[in-house]
């Protein structure tokens, strides 16, 4: 009788997961200065010099971001940021528009 053996399944760490976290990170970077640009456009240049902020702080930020277990939950928050700023801005250009 030959005993089977089984290799460990693919499991996959936060070190695996570092290069993808990473492109993720920048992305967003790239999108909060995208709509920092728009917003200094829109004369809501307070919200673009935030946004400016938090893209230099993420991408300062970016190895411990992608290292860390609570990274996931930053881009979470990453992305609503995103969503949200968006949003406003997409209003705001509509009203500039309008009138």
């Amino acid at each position: 009788m030959k005993v089977r053996q089984t290799q460990p399944g693919n499991v996959t760490t936060t070190h695996d997961l570092m290069p993808e976290r990473l492109l993720v990170i920048f992305r967003y970077v790239e999108n909060i200065r995208r709509l920092a640009r728009l917003a200094d456009r829109l004369g809501r240049s307070e919200l673009g010099t935030a946004m400016m902020e938090v893209a230099g702080c993420m991408e300062r930020m970016s190895n411990d971001i992608a290292m860390s277990e609570t990274g996931a939950d930053l881009l979470r928050r990453a992305a609503r940021l995103v969503g949200t700023v968006e949003g406003l801005l997409e209003r705001q250009a509509k009203l500039a528009v309008l009138h």
